[in-house]
Parts: structure tokens; C-alpha cells; sequence
């Protein structure tokens, strides 16, 4: 994605992790502006279609999907499965809901060499492989090796899959006082090792690079934005920068402004970053408050949850994804 396109958008993608309870009626309404103001300042979004997929205080945690005129459509659900819809003349129909997991699934990700596959990542420290076509069973289940069934497992709080499809690599919470990077080779399904002294807290986001596989990102509840070099053969020689970011950091990833990697944080606090990897400081700093005020919204209601998703459908169709704690996904126009 390019840096100047990011910085045009109006919609940001802010997530906090427990929603807000005021306790007053009068926060319903964040706006501070009337609606007129909003029209003028944001594009007009047309609802398409929109599908209840979750009752009984069950809600919807994230949204992956597929680039494709009719997208397949994953939600990952509180209640620890992920339920998967095709969109397609403006309706959801589900297809399958993927049930093996123990614990909360903290992402999801479809395959980008194939719209059938779908990766679920879960605290009960398995990241597994899903063919939709046949979803009674995952395919591949990718473990730590290294403890045996009867041991405590390292939660998994995120993954990514590298840009040539050969290697995974997950997030831990802290165990026994390291927080690790774990790293499988997605041709052999074997694990391959890990890093575990570059962070004192848990990793809450790793991101490869959408060009070089041996680049990769990892931010941390500690603060830090660490880069990797993974065509070296140790931790040390891997770690090539670490950013800090003062916060604690809820997402990152990778952008491009004139050829050069530009690295982009969003914090819990709802503040945003961005990093040139030459430099000790970000940039440029977003507050919460000056993004509030900017988009005609009380700090309060920047912090309310919300997960979404914008992808290009073809080269002229916008097509935005929402969905949140009323367990309504949403497919808009824009």
C-alpha cells in the first residue's frame, strides 16, 4: 500500500481491546459535529448488504477476506470458531463455521495462492490450515514441538505467512518470562525454531514484508517495533532495529513512500505512528486527540470498538467490511 494513499484515507483502522462502559447515555452519540459536517467530510458509504452472524453475546473479533469480485469472507468469533460467508449479488451465504480450536482464535488469514485455504491462529497455542471445501477437519495443525501435550502451551496472540508462501511465523504471550517468535516451514509443516530475547512482553502483532521474505516486524505490549533480518542465522545478527514507540502496540505493518519501507503503528492508546527505519523517532505522530478532532469525534468514541476492513475490489470499486460487538457483519460501497 503507498503512504500517500494511507494518509488520504478517513477511515482508520482503531480497535481497543475491551469496549468502554461510561456508564452515560449521553456517550451513545460521539459526534461533534452535525450530520451535514460529517457528509461534507466523509465519502458517502451505500450499505449492500448486511447479515447477523452471532447472537447470545457472541461478537465479532476480526474480518479477513479474499480480493475477488465475490469474496470469501472469514469472522473470527469470541465464542473460539471462525465462521466463513461468500459475498456474492450483494448476500452472505455461509459456507462453514471452523470449530477445532480451544481458545480464542487471535487472527485469521486467508491463503493468497488460494481463496479456499484460510489460516486460524488461537491462544491454545496452534496455528491451523482450513480447505473451506472440505472444512469437517483442518489439514495441517502447526504446533510447538518442543513441549509435550501435557505442558502449558505458549499462547499464539498473532501470525503471518511469508510473501513466497514458505514460512510462518507467530507471536506468543510471555511464557516462563520470554515472549517468543516461533517460526514453521509451511512446505515440511515442521517447526523450525524460534527468537525469544528481543521482547520482555507479549507480541501482539508480526508482519512480513509484502515483497522480501526476510524481512519481518515484530511490536510488543513492552513498546518496542523490532526488524528482522531473517537471512541470518541468529537473533542477534537478525535484529537489525528496534523501534520504541512509548506505548503499547496494538498493530503495525509495512507501507511504501518514494520506494523506501515506511513502518506504521497503531497503539492501545489509540495514537498512530509512522517510522523511517533510519530514524529514532517517528516522523510523524498522530494523538488521539488531534485525530478526534480532526474526524469530528469525541476521544471517547474514537476509542469504541469497531473492526473493519477496506479492500479494491477491481480497479474502481471500494468495498468496505465492518462488523463488531453486535455481531452484524456489514458490507458497504464506497
Amino acid at each position: 500500500m503507498n503512504f500517500d494513499s494511507v494518509m488520504k484515507m478517513r477511515e482508520l483502522e482503531l480497535e481497543s481491546e475491551e469496549p468502554l462502559n461510561t456508564g452515560s447515555e449521553s456517550d451513545e452519540d460521539c459526534d461533534i459535529c452535525e450530520n451535514d459536517e460529517i457528509d461534507r467530510l466523509f465519502t458517502k458509504c451505500h450499505l449492500i448488504s448486511e447479515k447477523r452472524v452471532a447472537s447470545n453475546k457472541k461478537y465479532i473479533l476480526q474480518i479477513a477476506a479474499t480480493l475477488d469480485s465475490s469474496p470469501n469472507v472469514a469472522l473470527n468469533l469470541s465464542n473460539s470458531t471462525c465462521e466463513v460467508y461468500n459475498l456474492s449479488n450483494n448476500q452472505f451465504a455461509k459456507l462453514t463455521v471452523l470449530s477445532e480450536h480451544t481458545d480464542v482464535i487471535s487472527e485469521v488469514k486467508f491463503c493468497k495462492e488460494n481463496n479456499n485455504l484460510v489460516y486460524t491462529g488461537s491462544n491454545d497455542g496452534s496455528v491451523r490450515l482450513w480447505d473451506i471445501r472440505t472444512p469437517n477437519k483442518s489439514i495441517v495443525q502447526f504446533k510447538d514441538t518442543t513441549i509435550g501435550d501435557d505442558t502449558e502451551v505458549k499462547q499464539l496472540n498473532c501470525f503471518d505467512v511469508s510473501p513466497n508462501n514458505r514460512l510462518l511465523a507467530a507471536g506468543t504471550n510471555l511464557f516462563e518470562g520470554d515472549a517468543f517468535i516461533l517460526f514453521w516451514d509451511l512446505r515440511k509443516h515442521a517447526l523450525l525454531g524460534g527468537y525469544w530475547e528481543c521482547h520482555t512482553d507479549d507480541i501482539t502483532q508480526v508482519k512480513f514484508h509484502s515483497n522480501d521474505s526476510n524481512k519481518l516486524i515484530s511490536g510488543s505490549v513492552d513498546g518496542l517495533i523490532n526488524v528482522y533480518d531473517l537471512s541470518q542465522t541468529s537473533e542477534d545478527d537478525a535484529l537489525t532495529d528496534t523501534l520504541n514507540t512509548e506505548s503499547s502496540v496494538e498493530k503495525i505493518g509495512w507501507l511504501q513512500q518514494e520506494g523506501k519501507d515506511i513502518i506504521s503503528c497503531i497503539t492501545h492508546t489509540a495514537d498512530v505512528q509512522f517510522w523511517k527505519l533510519d530514524n529514532a523517532q517517528p516522523y510523524l505522530h498522530l494523538h488521539r486527540f488531534e485525530i478526534a478532532t480532526q474526524i469530528n469525534v469525541t476521544e471517547i468514541g474514537l476509542l469504541k470498538t469497531c473492526t473493519l476492513l477496506m479492500y479494491m475490489q477491481g480497479g474502481t470499486t471500494n468495498l468496505l467490511l465492518t462488523g463488531g460487538e453486535k455481531g452484524i457483519v456489514s458490507a458497504w460501497d464506497m
